[in-house]
């Protein structure tokens, strides 16, 4: 909850930048439940880019959530199709993070209680961000500072990952391919194409030196 606070206040402050009204504030940040996506749909709308790409590029990065549903459903079997939908419906990550250790434990974890954790993490989120778009109304913050607090949170991920050679060609092809785009002019698709083209070298690079190695093996 109080990782929500840090990163949901800025989030509030860009969306109050953009035109939003503490009320559309709560209102997006209780139902939307990623606060990435939040964060580029708010920088996105300043830099002008269409509807569209922004539709795109959000649904690219929220893709992750079909993952993660299905990483925690095997756990929920026994579970009512109407638990484990809403379990699914009000995912975070970090609910998500918190219920699967839990539940790979075998702790007096179910549905319940990971449902009840996701509602009260959306709503710290919800809070967070009214509360910083308040603020911002109040105290004029940078749009560039504010924005760096998702920046930030993503490269603490960054490293607290597993040093391998596919991370680290997925985050190195992934940043060129931001950067090429940007220079061809391609600003609109330069997210999501840095997406589809880190993941793609990173699984043609494993799947090479792991057949090498294979067989170097035999």
């Amino acid at each position: 909850m109080l990782t929500y606070v840090a990163i949901g206040a800025p989030c509030g402050m860009i969306m109050g930048q953009t035109g939003m009204e503490p009320w559309m504030v709560f209102a997006l940040s209780s139902t939307f439940v990623t606060g990435s996506g939040q964060f580029m749909i708010c920088n996105l709308w300043l830099a002008g880019v269409p509807a569209a790409s922004i539709v795109a590029s959000v649904a690219a990065i929220s893709s992750r959530f079909a993952l993660y549903s299905a990483s925690i459903a095997p756990h929920l079997a026994g579970a009512s199709k109407r638990q484990t939908l809403a379990v699914a419906a009000t995912l975070t990550e970090e609910a998500y993070g918190i219920s699967l250790a839990k539940l790979v434990e075998g702790e007096d974890w179910g549905p319940r209680e990971s449902f009840v954790l996701n509602v009260i993490l959306i709503a710290t989120w919800g809070a967070s961000c009214t509360m910083g778009a308040i603020a911002g109304a109040v105290a004029d913050v940078p749009t560039a500072i504010a924005s760096f607090a998702c920046t930030s949170l993503f490269i603490c991920l960054l490293f607290s990952q597993r040093l391998s050679r596919g991370n680290v060609v997925a985050a190195v092809s992934g940043a060129v391919s931001v950067a090429v785009c940007k220079f061809l002019g391609l600003v609109n698709i330069a997210v999501p194409a840095s997406v589809v083209v880190g993941i793609t070298i990173a699984l043609a690079c494993d799947a090479v030196f792991d057949g090498r190695g294979a067989r170097d093996a035999r």
